[in-house]
């Protein structure tokens, strides 16, 4: 795992001065554009007041134009930011070989991760930071998720995030005979039985082996001897470990025809850019740490139970 000074003697350095003037524009620019929807939704509701118009007409009005103003200042300083993760993080993909994706497309694994119920139900989905390639002698896919539905109707409609997080999927060591599921939450599927069905595989709730895991982890198979010597205590140490990592939780994990699918909500990770480039070498460091750390777990997560 390289270091900060490693990538930035690199090449990235010399790039990232070269991005300096085009920073402080787009910086000025992200302020220039939010202090002009103050001033338009000030004068909408001045204009109100004036008038004796409807306040309630007037806050929508103001409320809609700030608020365009503020949305349009985001994607300025997003595509400012995005163009340097793309070559900073992108710095650190290429020194281990591996692909990095600012915006990329899910896949195949996010239909499983759905059609398995790792991941809510969701109006609209959003992805970024995507990784691939092979991470301690495993192929890894890895990138965050943001996941939302539209709830309420009329003035009371609203945009609520059901899931921001990551999604893992890694090949494993082993082919497995059946399909194992694992939830973090502690929560059953059903009210009316230990059972469910996906594509008509039924998989059955699996009784943990080791009492200290019995509520921390509901688990459900087509093999019940598999899903045993899959799951068993030292390995959901491991998945433990990966959920602190992350500093996330509700972990759920599926293995399924060779590969090993991973959920976890957190918050934003590879976050290496921002408009102020006294922040950079800090946040590359703090990327880097996160990827060594998913590197080391990602080593243990495959290897064969005991």
């Amino acid at each position: 795992m390289p270091d900060v000074d490693t990538l930035m003697a690199d090449g990235l350095a010399d790039w990232l001065d070269g991005k300096i003037a085009e920073r402080a524009k787009a910086r000025e620019k992200v302020r220039s554009t939010q202090i002009a929807g103050v001033v338009v939704a000030g004068a909408i509701l001045l204009i109100v007041a004036l008038f004796g118009w409807s306040w309630e007409f007037g806050m929508f009005g103001a409320f809609l134009a700030g608020g365009g103003f503020f949305a349009w200042a985001s994607y300025i300083r997003q595509t400012m930011v995005n163009s340097l993760k793309h070559e900073m993080n992108g710095a650190l993909a290429r020194s281990l070989g591996i692909d990095y994706q600012v915006s990329p497309e899910a896949g195949l694994e996010f239909e499983q991760a759905c059609e398995y119920d790792l991941l809510p139900s969701y109006d609209d989905s959003y992805f970024q930071d995507r990784w691939q390639g092979a991470v301690a002698g495993t192929e890894v896919l890895l990138y965050e998720a943001k996941l939302t539905e539209e709830r309420g109707s009329g003035k009371n409609r609203r945009t609520v995030t059901v899931f921001k997080g990551i999604l893992l999927r890694m090949h494993f060591a082993r082919d497995f005979l059946g399909t194992t599921l694992v939830r973090r939450d502690g929560v059953k599927f059903t009210l009316f039985g230990d059972t469910k069905s996906y594509g008509g595989q039924k998989l059955e709730r699996i009784k943990m082996v080791d009492p200290r895991f019995e509520d921390a982890f509901d688990v459900y198979g087509s093999d019940q001897v598999e899903a045993r010597y899959l799951v068993h205590p030292a390995y959901c140490e491991r998945l433990l470990d990966l959920e602190t990592s992350f500093a996330g939780e509700k972990l759920c994990a599926l293995f399924h025809g060779g590969d090993l699918l991973v959920t976890i909500r957190t918050e934003d990770l590879f976050e290496s850019a921002t408009l102020d480039p006294a922040q950079d070498r800090e946040l590359l460091g703090q990327t880097i740490a996160q990827f060594a750390s998913i590197s080391r777990l990602i080593a243990s997560l495959n290897e064969r139970p005991r």
